[in-house]
């Protein structure tokens, strides 16, 4: 095997961060390796479009994350995806869902957050990226298609626990993922764009639906946080293509835009592992990429800081991987997060005479942001 990437999808850090980082004392093994021995490199258009690139597919770099993810055929998804949801897929049918690829229109991830209101401003933090159990999902799918049934706009579940919002129309927007928008003031990461408008009525019309919804008043109950809105992102016109190549390579991940990726690829997606796989089980493979996320780790354990859920992360896929790169194993190491990218190959441990670094100061990114 040559290489094993680790991807963290949700992880957005900025100099502040770095700073409590370091006055919290955690230690970070994994990830201080690949800073001291790894080569630093900026991933500009985020971790998507260079999970395409690096798959291949140059063209599908540019295209909207929520078309790549809509892309995926129902039918391929029941056969061939380990990660999909019988009771999702079996939703999204009963509720009529449209063709990714009809002409004129546009798909956007609708993702279901919970806002935190202060005097003055309204802030999102990790736990209040909500994961919905399939059936709450397509509940929130039916509702909506009574409710907003002439609207233009159909709600659609995924196996990821959120949704893909469809819209007869197209729409020309800009829009923030909700994890850059971490614990951040929301004002800023308000649509923009010709039919900015469009995304920022439909927000209104759906924290007005959901603001008594009895699936809130379940949560409420069960002492879970409440849903607040749907968070329309990452959206563009859909997909016409669907053209896949034949590829060796594995992936293990739940993000939809990564399964629908593979759809196009000729990737193999499959589920999450709780560690890195043991690599003798994958001969013939080249290339194993893990899109590891915080929000899970943070969500299953209240007590912990973004920080402590990074160290699981460091010690269940960065040291495995790391150890097989001593071994001789692989031929090298590669992280991706916070449009940063750390690469170590196998001779570069041993340069010793490299100074000991922050780990997670070498993820600081050197040029702004990409935009969903």
């Amino acid at each position: 095997m040559r290489e094993i990437v680790v991807i963290i999808s949700d992880l957005f850090l900025d100099a502040d961060d770095v700073d409590s980082a370091a006055k919290s004392g955690r230690v970070l093994p994994g990830l201080e390796q690949l800073a001291r021995f790894g080569h630093a490199s900026a991933a500009h258009e985020g971790w998507r479009a260079w999970l395409a690139r690096r798959l291949g597919r140059d063209d599908l770099a540019t295209v909207a994350p929520a078309a790549v993810a809509a892309a995926t055929s129902r039918d391929t998804s029941r056969a061939s995806d380990s990660t999909a949801s019988r009771d999702t897929n079996d939703a999204s049918d009963s509720i009529g869902a449209r063709d990714a690829s009809a002409p004129g229109g546009s798909v956007w991830f609708a993702t279901p957050v919970h806002l935190i209101a202060s005097l003055t401003s309204l802030h999102l933090d990790y736990r209040g990226l909500l994961r919905l159990p399939p059936d709450a999902l397509r509940r929130l799918a039916q509702d909506f298609a009574r409710v907003f049934g002439d609207s233009g706009f159909h709600l659609e579940p995924t196996s990821s626990h959120l949704f893909l919002l469809r819209s007869r129309d197209a729409i020309a927007a800009r829009t923030t993922e909700p994890a850059r928008a971490l614990a951040g003031e929301l004002r800023g990461s308000l649509p923009v764009g010709a039919d900015a408008g469009v995304l920022k009525r439909l927000n209104g019309e759906l924290e007005m639906w959901l603001h008594s919804h009895p699936i809130n008043d379940e949560r409420t109950r069960r002492g879970e946080l409440p849903l607040s809105t749907l968070w329309l992102w990452g959206g563009g016109p859909a997909l016409v293509s669907r053209d896949s190549l034949a590829s060796s390579d594995v992936i293990f991940a739940s993000d939809p835009y990564v399964v629908g990726l593979c759809h196009l690829t000729g990737a193999s997606c499959r589920a999450m592992p709780e560690r890195l796989p043991d690599l003798s089980g994958f001969p013939a493979v080249q290339k194993i990429a893990v899109v590891a996320e915080l929000t899970p780790s943070l969500q299953a354990n209240p007590a912990w800081t973004m920080f402590e859920a990074l160290a699981d992360l460091d010690q269940r896929y960065l040291i495995p991987a790391l150890s097989e790169l001593r071994r001789g194993t692989l031929d090298s190491v590669t992280l991706v997060a916070n449009d940063t990218q750390l690469r170590i190959e196998r001779r570069d441990p041993l340069k010793f005479w490299r100074r000991p670094k922050s780990g997670i100061a070498a993820l600081l990114p050197v040029s702004p942001r990409a935009a969903c």
